[in-house]
């Protein structure tokens, strides 16, 4: 038995015969073909351009905005500085940490039972009925940690895809009730790696978003603590 460290992984030619046309009527075939599909595509053309006028004639003009104002919010400083963001983030801190600990500690069980084993082997200890068993039940470890490391994964993916829904909900829920007594037509979203490369600060609204932000948040928590404390 060798002592090596588990690892997880889980013719023929016919003479030519060259048949002799009459150039003449060939070209009169062609100038005939030729002569019959411009006419079609003209009878096509004015087909369109009839339907195409009354249907312009009554259709209203579109209609345009006018006073158009426009406004932006950096989002970095958003996601730096709004305390839900600061929160959410310590508790999926938490629940990863969690998961490495779940991991770890089956890791490190595999590998005491792992590290038992080629000692009893070493030592002579094991019959061969008993190596089978437990090369088959370690081997089976193996494949129950591989397969509690993509469920680990997948849960913290789906728990940080939530969180971050919750975040962006928030945002713009409140953005939308900002603008109620604004009337922005647009609001932009400035950030790092956007696409809006310039915008003049005068536009800019973050210092407002986040107060409000923040404010609607500290309440909620608030509410969240007095209900803690009557139960």
């Amino acid at each position: 038995m060798d002592n090596q460290e588990p690892v997880i992984e889980i013719r023929e030619e016919k003479p030519e015969v060259k048949i002799e046309t009459k150039k003449c009527c060939n070209k009169k075939k062609h100038l005939l073909v030729t002569i019959n599909v411009l006419a079609f595509i003209g009878v096509i053309v004015l087909f369109v351009l009839f339907f195409t006028s009354r249907k312009n004639e009554n259709n209203a003009p579109p209609k345009s905005i006018d006073n158009v104002s426009f406004a932006f919010v950096n989002t970095d400083t958003i996601w730096d500085q709004y305390d839900f963001v600061l929160d959410v983030q310590v508790d999926l801190a938490t629940i990863e940490k969690n998961y490495q600990n779940q991991y770890a500690a089956a890791v490190n069980n595999f590998q005491k039972e792992y590290n038992d084993y080629l000692k009893k082997g070493t030592a002579g200890l094991l019959s061969l009925a008993e190596q089978k068993a437990t090369e088959e039940k370690l081997a089976k470890k193996q494949q129950d940690i591989s397969e509690m490391e993509a469920k680990l994964s997948q849960q913290l993916l789906e728990e940080k895809t939530k969180r971050n829904q919750e975040v962006h909900d928030t945002i713009v829920n409140h953005i939308a009730r900002y603008n109620k007594s604004k009337n922005y037509t647009f609001i932009f979203e400035k950030s790092f790696a956007g696409t809006l490369l310039f915008a003049n600060p005068a536009l800019d609204i973050t210092k407002d978003i986040l107060t409000g932000l923040n404010s609607e948040y500290e309440k909620i928590v608030k509410e969240k603590k007095a209900e803690t404390e009557k139960e």
